[in-house]
């Protein structure tokens, strides 16, 4: 018997005392715990997760259905978040039946494939596609029988989970999913069982994706012009359903897919070898920089008018690759300027060609850049696209132009030569402020050589740098001296002819040199140092009835 000491009792009361406060601690409201801190309890009243129920002998006889999932026997049945009806209810005998008590042995109540569509009716009869498990009377390949995660009590986590144990992974560690698989819903688009559609598919091509592409459904329903691959339903020609590694999940890059098809076009060929590349061919969306992809109010998938989506970047300078600044021309815009008949019309595809060219300034067809250029129809073959050839070629120019004094071809006289002027010395390119895009002065090296371009009733004159004030008239023929050789504003006098001496009277001697007296008689005018002479000395001047409109 052990006898109990005051320093014995002392520590059985502390210990006592100990226990209690630390019971009541555990005790205590969560909130109460928070405000005052709690006790160290003894390790042995810390909360432990509870055992689980020993494994209990299987019964060798028929047992009550409602103690199959107890403890003990089979509770994992139920431990699912979302368990299947029969097992919820405790109906084993459902799906299971006893063969053999002793030996606590069950088995299906009916064939496999007939157990679950006893219950579950699964028509297939009208499918083109029957899902290979559902096919083989495989469920199970795809369901869990007592319960899952999901509503559908998948095998898997996820429907996605479920379809790769299967399938593989349709993303493929691609940057660009598309949404119903990054959330695993494969069922989005795929019907798991069977499917009158191809690829167990809800629907068929566009209309499968206009059910959540709704947007696009109702522009496609209003748009005028409609890209084939849209148009025949099928998506899929440029987009992956699934994922890739470009925006939009399509299959390449733009440029790459849209040539894919447009090759025969010879697009391909002038974006990529042509010598002369426009920048926005190739770079950021390549061909979507200008067409739409589906479906729009414009020919050719054109996003907007040409002219409009060209200003886009031509309002201001462009730096080519080679390092040449192309000049912005916003003067195309402007509704108060005589504009080319080309971009009144908005079709700069007239003169350019937008995806590549031979020629330079991606032009369609020759035209000189320079000032001067020796004629020959070949290097104005782009004007003579539209232009006829006489305009420039017919000394005579009745019915061909208004720029004509009398009947004579004022172009012809400029042009039509060794070193003619180019059609830019006089036009504007794109549009001018005067009738018929006239210049009010032209690049000429560092110097913006004036026109001086005045337009009267029935014909005009110009006072440029190159020569003096002509005037020209369609009807009444302009004598602008140069007939009787007369001077140019711009010449300086020629000296008077000495006088002949008389017969039998000795000769003179020579006066003093001093400036000789203006003649009084026409005398032949030195031409400015710049000019042919072909352009005053020729002029036949001839009247003829007038011509309506022109120069």
């Amino acid at each position: 018997m052990t006898t109990n000491t005051p320093g014995t009792l002392l520590n059985t009361l502390l210990r006592t005392v100990f226990v209690i406060g630390a019971m009541a601690t555990l005790a205590l409201p969560a909130r109460a715990q928070v405000t005052s801190a709690p006790a160290v309890a003894p390790a042995a009243l810390v909360a432990q997760p509870a055992p689980k129920a020993a494994k209990l002998p299987a019964p060798t006889t028929d047992v009550d259905k409602a103690t199959c999932a107890q403890a003990g026997c089979h509770p994992e049945v139920k431990d699912y978040k979302a368990v299947h009806g029969p097992v919820n209810v405790n109906a084993c005998d459902a799906c299971h039946k006893l063969v053999d008590a002793p030996k606590h042995l069950y088995m299906l109540t009916r064939p496999k494939n007939e157990t679950c569509t006893f219950c579950h009716k699964i028509e297939t009869k009208d499918a083109v596609v029957v899902h290979q498990p559902v096919k083989t009377g495989d469920c199970l390949g795809c369901h869990n029988p007592h319960g899952g995660k999901t509503a559908k009590i998948l095998r898997g986590d996820t429907m996605k989970a479920t379809c790769e144990r299967c399938h593989k992974d349709v993303t493929a560690n691609k940057k660009f999913v598309h949404g119903p698989v990054a959330a695993g819903a494969c069922d989005s688009c795929h019907l798991p069982h069977a499917s009158k559609n191809p690829k167990l598919l809800v629907e068929q091509g566009k209309t499968l994706c206009v059910n959540c592409h709704k947007e696009m459904g109702e522009q496609l329903k209003k748009a005028k012009v409609t890209h084939k691959p849209v148009m025949e339903g099928e998506c899929v020609q440029c987009h992956d359903p699934h994922a890739s590694d470009f925006k939009m999940q399509v299959k390449a890059d733009p440029f790459t897919l849209c040539t894919s098809c447009h090759e025969h076009d010879k697009i391909k060929d002038l974006a990529t070898k042509a010598p002369n590349k426009h920048s926005a061919v190739m770079k950021d969306q390549a061909c979507m920089n200008c067409h739409t992809p589906h479906g729009g109010p414009l020919a050719k998938l054109m996003k907007a008018q040409p002219v409009d989506l060209c200003m886009k970047c031509h309002k201001d300078p462009q730096k080519t690759r080679a390092g040449r600044v192309v000049n912005a021309v916003p003067e195309v815009l402007d509704p108060k300027l005589s504009k080319h008949g080309p971009v009144r019309d908005g079709t700069c595809g007239g003169c350019h060609d937008v995806h590549g060219s031979e020629q330079t300034r991606l032009l369609v067809k020759p035209y000189p850049e320079s000032f001067y250029a020796k004629f020959d129809p070949e290097n104005f073959a782009l004007c003579f696209t539209c232009h006829d050839k006489k305009l420039v070629e017919a000394k005579e120019a009745e019915g061909l132009t208004g720029f004509r004094n009398g009947t004579q071809n004022l172009h012809y006289v400029h042009v039509d030569k060794e070193k003619g002027r180019t059609c830019r010395a006089c036009h504007e390119t794109h549009a001018g402020p005067n009738p018929v895009h006239i210049r009010d002065s032209v690049p000429f090296g560092q110097w913006e050589l004036p026109v001086n371009f005045k337009k009267t009733a029935n014909g005009g004159s110009c006072a440029p740098g190159c020569h003096q004030e002509y005037r020209y008239d369609r009807t009444n023929a302009v004598d602008n001296g140069t007939k009787g050789n007369a001077t140019p504003a711009i010449a300086p006098p020629p000296a008077a002819p000495a006088p002949k001496p008389a017969a039998n009277v000795p000769p003179a001697p020579p006066p003093a040199a001093t400036p000789a007296p203006a003649a009084t008689t026409s005398a032949p005018a030195p031409k400015p140092a710049d000019v042919p002479s072909e352009n005053i000395s020729t002029l036949n001047l001839k009247p003829s009835a007038p011509k309506a409109g022109g120069k």
